[in-house]
């Protein structure tokens, strides 16, 4: 045990911290830069000069870890002694460093962040209706603007890395005020400016379809360019148009209107969680449901009694599935399979550390008695 230390605190000294004592960062300048010498040796000066504080940094903390973990090999100081300055030097050590990149200038009081944007009559109006839909505002700039999302569940928005499909249904669809394609995306309220001072005014949408509905006819088609034709003038509350990739996941599904048919989205404690949705369904047949939810198979899963099941992409962007007859609860949860194995991965690492650590300390002590 004590030669694997003598080599690692070696390791580390010739490749971490020497390095960082002797760097030299002279070297040729990009041909378009060297217009700019004085600006490249300003910063050469300045990284030099952070890499060699930190090294030096670097090399204080080792040698006191080095010392306090050498001394007790040698019986010199006690373990009780050891534990308590290890832990105050990596705080100190992972403070500083966390400090950089996340300091006091990235938060702000509570004061200051209750409300960043002013609610208007229009907002109030949206909010004391406590169903679930989304909100349109034409007010603004409704795809460049994110200050909506703030009160609502939006159908505009802002963000850089957006989802290429919504993107291509803004463009075909949504920016031509198709009314069919934003009562399938469960817009009950739009935004509009009062013609008569401007001001947000709310008007209810009786179209919106709500968070799922049953459709009684279906068709199926070739490529996007065909669905994204047919949702021009399709009635999306009793049609849905599918891709002929996904036709095998709904031969089952009986076409025909179904006067039976209820479908319910359920909530946990009255709230409606964004990784998680539940719904109640309810069917004398095997009827197509649509969910006014964007489809995104990689994360997004889906439970059939408990029990996995597929999903497939409806009207070019949300999700559909067919449910058998009777009554049953589906549920979409997001669970993207490199964040579970990660997560995994790190409390079978933390956990594998704790007992190693708690191994060597009983022998450690049982030694020393």
């Amino acid at each position: 045990m004590l030669y694997a230390f003598y080599i690692s605190g070696g390791l580390c000294l010739l490749f971490v911290v020497l390095p960082g004592l002797f760097c030299d960062f002279s070297g040729d300048s990009d041909e378009q830069l060297k217009q700019y010498d004085w600006l490249l040796v300003a910063l050469k000066a300045d990284r030099e000069s952070m890499l060699r504080m930190d090294a030096f940094r670097s090399l204080f903390f080792i040698a006191v870890a080095f010392g306090m973990l050498y001394a007790f090999l040698q019986s010199k100081i006690k373990l009780a002694v050891v534990l308590p300055v290890l832990s105050l030097l990596i705080l100190i050590d992972m403070w500083g460093v966390d400090k950089r990149f996340l300091n006091d200038g990235h938060f702000a009081s509570k004061a200051k962040a209750e409300q960043p944007f002013t609610m208007s009559a229009a907002d109030q109006q949206i909010l004391s209706d406590k169903g679930y839909f989304r909100v349109m505002n034409t007010s603004v700039n409704t795809f460049n603007d994110a200050s909506t999302s703030y009160y609502h569940r939006s159908i505009g928005g802002y963000h850089g890395a957006k989802l290429k499909r919504y993107q291509e249904l803004v463009e075909y669809q949504i920016s031509k005020g198709n009314m069919n394609v934003l009562n399938m995306l469960n817009a009950k309220y739009f935004i509009v400016r009062n013609p008569q001072d401007q001001s947000p005014m709310a008007q209810m949408n009786p179209g919106a379809l709500g968070a799922a509905w049953v459709v009684s006819d279906w068709k199926v088609v070739q490529n996007a360019d065909e669905e994204m034709k047919i949702l021009d003038s399709m009635d999306t509350r009793t049609m849905a148009v599918i891709d002929t990739r996904y036709s095998s996941e709904i031969k089952d599904a009986v076409k025909g209107s179904d006067s039976t048919a209820v479908v319910k989205l359920i909530s946990k404690d009255g709230r409606v969680e964004p990784n998680y949705l539940a719904y109640e369904v309810e069917g004398s047949k095997t009827n197509l449901i649509v969910f006014s939810e964007i489809h995104y198979p990689a994360g997004w899963n889906a439970y059939l009694d408990g029990k996995p099941v597929s999903h497939i992409r409806a009207n070019y962007v949300l999700r559909a599935m067919q449910i058998p007859a009777g009554k049953h609860k589906v549920e979409f949860k997001f669970e993207p399979e490199a964040f579970v194995t990660g997560e995994k991965i790190s409390l079978a690492g933390s956990i594998i550390l704790l007992l190693l650590f708690a191994g060597i300390s009983f022998v450690e002590i049982k030694k020393k008695r």
